[in-house]
């Protein structure tokens, strides 16, 4: 009985070390944000706080919906709705991955393609490294567009079609989501880190809203 014993333990070791249990590998959001009517500000995650052999970087997506309504005032989630109500039905696919009680292991790429976002482009520069060498940033608005803004340096957001975030009366393009009668236009962002685990496949934390901005009119 005692051999019998000893040979079940040491099955038990090997099936269990064998059948492929997964190593669940845990890549940090970002949850420092801060917002003004104008300014997103956003510290992300210490490098110390991610599984540095599978972290590579943070990436952000964005779509822009016109409006009839002008808002002055930080915009919130109950707000969506009265800006475009593609916006607010966006927001109702986000929630299930955006909210810090639960987690979705799935594609980010694929999932924001899916539901018409696009990643967020610099002029001039490459968003994907400068996001590895920097801490801090704002996303912002001024008069020229919309800008990040970090401590040595101001930089252009730009479109998928290398355009600037500038409403105008023409705006359109498979980043805008166009209602008759438009007067204003605004911006969502979401951010999310990404990796690769021991097997190459790509690995993603839960995305977080930034929140939204007011495209500046164009003069």
């Amino acid at each position: 009985m005692k051999y019998i014993s000893i040979f079940l333990l040491c099955f038990s070791f090997i099936f269990l070390n064998s059948c492929g249990i997964e190593n669940y590998i845990y890549l940090t959001p970002v949850t420092a944000i801060t917002k003004t009517a104008d300014t997103i500000s956003v510290t992300l995650p210490l490098l110390s706080d991610q599984p540095v052999d599978y972290f590579s970087g943070y990436t952000i997506y964005y779509r822009i919906y016109t409006s009839q309504n002008n808002l002055t005032s930080i915009i919130e989630s109950s707000n969506y709705g009265n800006i475009n109500s593609a916006m607010s039905t966006d927001y109702s696919k986000l929630s299930p991955y955006i909210s810090t009680d639960s987690f979705n292991s799935i594609n980010m790429y694929y999932f924001f393609n899916s539901i018409g976002f696009s990643q967020l482009q610099l002029d001039n520069s490459d968003m994907i490294n400068l996001l590895k060498t920097i801490n801090n940033f704002e996303l912002q608005k001024n008069e020229n567009g919309l800008i990040l803004k970090n401590s040595s340096n101001n930089y252009s957001l730009i479109r998928i079609n290398k355009e600037t975030f500038i409403y105008k009366s023409d705006l359109s393009g498979d980043d805008v989501i166009v209602i008759d009668n438009h007067s204003t236009a605004y911006a969502m962002f979401v951010i999310f880190a990404y990796g690769v685990d021991e097997y190459g496949s790509p690995i993603f934390s839960r995305p977080t809203l930034l929140g939204v901005l007011q495209l500046p009119a164009s003069e």
